[in-house]
């Protein structure tokens, strides 16, 4: 994979494209199986809906100070509106294996998806190509080190009508140098016009 670009949060997060050029918004995967359906694009954090996007924002740039990113401390999720909490993940980058892990998986995931992730990794998420897309968004804030956007059409447990899933993926740092974790929420949405006609045109 070829790195490509960056600019700060509010705009692109840096992508990553097989044949090295991918056009904003380009659709990254996209899955259907009798159980389980799946796309996602990478989005600019301008444009999500959610109504705490902004307020976490604020609070990640508050917490960073001078540094690119802050640093994992759970006592600061507190600082975090509380309502949004239920749907933040923390994963764990591993200074010995390749794999991430979840260190943190809300409750609200448990709700919407049926499964508790703590402990796994994201590349584990089936069907296996949700878990790859999954695993390489993560992946992309590694690199970018700044925040990234992205949104999600799926059709969990068989439901017939699909979920969007807007997301903001934040990097923090423990050394200051590297990511240490990446901290991610995400805005389920279960009707939204805007998303729904989005990933028809794709």
């Amino acid at each position: 994979m070829t790195l490509i670009g960056a600019t700060n949060w509010h705009e692109n997060c840096v992508i990553y494209a097989n044949n090295g050029t991918l056009e904003r918004g380009e659709l990254v995967i996209q899955t259907r199986t009798p159980t389980y359906g799946f796309a996602n694009n990478q989005v600019a954090i301008p444009e999500l809906d959610g109504t705490f996007f902004p307020e976490i924002l604020n609070v990640w740039e508050g917490l960073r100070n001078d540094a690119f990113a802050p640093r994992w401390d759970v006592g600061d999720m507190l600082l975090y509106p509380a309502a949004a909490i239920p749907y933040f993940t923390v994963v764990e980058v591993s200074s010995e294996t390749p794999e991430l892990l979840y260190r943190f998986w809300g409750s609200g995931h448990v709700d919407v998806k049926g499964v508790d992730h703590t402990g796994r990794a994201p590349i584990e998420h089936e069907p296996r190509e949700h878990g790859r897309t999954i695993d390489r968004e993560y992946r992309f804030v590694l690199e970018a080190r700044t925040p990234c956007a992205f949104v999600h059409e799926i059709y969990p447990r068989n439901r017939p009508l699909p979920l969007y899933q807007e997301c903001v993926r934040m990097p923090l740092s423990n050394d200051g140098e590297t990511v240490t974790h990446v901290i991610s929420y995400s805005d389920w949405q279960t009707e939204s016009e805007k998303w729904k006609s989005f990933f028809r045109n794709q």
